[in-house]
């Protein structure tokens, strides 16, 4: 509920009183003459005082109401929709001329065939309601700019305030499920709990707002990084780019989430070089750097990673510079810097894995013990770690055993860079493993567009 009337709730407005509204507004001109709208406002008030909102949907009510028979397909017949938004209009001119001193408002939300009850003392006129809206959302964009976990979780709530103040509006449910997926692509939260959150937000975008490229992407990586659906995925990513043809982040997430985890690195660095040749878009460079990587085109990401971002993802491009001077062999170097960006967020657990691993390989497992106990231990006190990571220093202390056993965790849990198990350099040495070989089946499946098992 809001920051702003967490008081205001409906618990001191009894069935009664509900119940006398409903008759003042049946017995009011505009409702006079409409048995089918007087019907739908008898039916949805009576269900929702019984406890059976839950019910009221367009099937409910095409049989219950208006008589429809068994058989009766809502898909295909839009009256009860039709007569919904007629409800709504004659509700809203009742209340700005005959009820315009009711004690009490009657509303249908838009898309909602449930009514809501609210005393007129705490009802916002639309106008405050849709600029609290639209502050809460200004206030949430820049939060979300920081990109890192207090600021994160409190764009999140931000967007949560501006849908709850105006729940027809389109744009902070497609920010929420933005925010939702960069928390598990940054490892803040857990990934199978949040992955359906994202999908939630943008499929109630999709109501909203039909052609919103946004929503598609949010969807698209739904379908890619948590249900492993990739022809859908591609779907969704070509639908971004259709509906926002001079925005780079359908092609962007495209690359990242469809052609990399397919093995498809060269069409990947074509999708991102289209990118690079429209309007900028968030992850960009990383995602260009990232695809370097997997196409172990270390000195490439070296040469990207010093010339910055326009849109960082705080510490990304760091992290894939350690990464690709491990690739290169570079180990000291690789070490030094990872260190330094480990002080300086220690909460970074792709950095924290990463200096694990190097530690590893290195020749040095005390250390990458040590740090593989940390994870351990920050687990322990609630914070979600990745066992993707944990598998990471496994694999660079040479436990393949134990690496394999964590990659099944970290399947199981859904996390995003499982997608990329085929493609990851860092996990070359599991690859003749036949358990590593039955994981990686699992993720690309048989789908046309994976047909094939990267590495084996």
């Amino acid at each position: 509920m809001s920051r702003y009337d967490k008081a205001q709730t409906i618990e001191e407005l009894s069935p009664e009183a509900i119940q006398s509204e409903v008759e003042r507004i049946l017995a009011s001109e505009k409702f006079a003459r409409s048995k089918r709208l007087r019907s739908l406002l008898r039916f949805t008030v009576a269900q929702t005082l019984q406890g059976n909102a839950d019910t009221l949907k367009e099937y409910v009510i095409g049989t219950e109401v208006l008589k429809k028979p068994d058989s009766y397909d809502p898909r295909s017949d839009s009256l009860v929709r039709v007569l919904a938004s007629r409800l709504r209009v004659k509700l809203k001119e009742y209340y700005s001329d005959g009820g315009s001193e009711d004690p009490l408002v009657i509303e249908f939300p838009k898309g909602k065939y449930v009514p809501r009850f609210q005393r007129r003392e705490h009802l916002q006129t639309e106008i405050e309601r849709k600029l609290r809206a639209r502050n809460a959302y200004s206030r949430g964009k820049f939060l979300m700019m920081n990109v890192n976990i207090s600021s994160l979780n409190e764009a999140a709530e931000y967007f949560e305030e501006a849908i709850e103040a105006d729940p027809n509006w389109a744009v902070p449910h497609v920010c929420l499920a933005k925010v939702y997926a960069l928390q598990v692509l940054l490892g803040f939260r857990r990934p199978r709990e949040v992955w359906p959150q994202v999908r939630t937000h943008a499929d109630a975008t999709l109501q909203l707002d039909e052609m919103s490229s946004e929503a598609h992407i949010a969807i698209g990586m739904v379908y890619a990084l948590f249900d492993w659906r990739w022809r859908d995925a591609d779907l969704h990513f070509q639908k971004a780019i259709e509906r926002d043809s001079y925005s780079g982040a359908g092609h962007v997430w495209r690359a990242i989430a469809v052609l990399i985890p397919a093995g498809k690195i060269q069409e990947a660095q074509e999708e991102l070089r289209k990118a690079n040749e429209l309007a900028p878009a968030p992850f960009r460079a990383e995602g260009t750097a990232l695809a370097h990587y997997f196409a172990q085109q270390y000195e490439d990401v070296l040469r990207l990673a010093g010339q910055g971002s326009d849109h960082p993802i705080s510490g990304w491009m760091p992290w894939l510079r350690g990464c690709a001077l491990i690739g290169l062999g570079r180990t000291p170097e690789a070490i030094e810097l990872l260190e330094r960006l480990h002080r300086e967020e220690p909460q970074r657990m792709r950095v924290a894995s990463t200096l694990g691993f190097a530690y590893g390989i290195a020749g040095q497992p005390e250390k990458a013990q040590e740090m593989l106990a940390k994870l351990r231990e920050r687990r322990a006190n609630g914070a979600w770690t990745g066992n993707y990571e944990m598998a990471l220093i496994e694999t660079g202390v040479g436990n393949r055993n134990e690496a394999v056993v964590l990659l099944h965790e970290a399947l199981r849990e859904k996390e995003p860079f499982v997608a990329f198990l085929g493609a990851d350099p860092r996990l070359a040495s599991l690859r003749s493993m036949p358990k590593f070989g039955g994981l990686l089946r699992r993720v690309l499946g048989t789908d046309e567009s994976h047909g094939h098992v990267v590495g084996l």
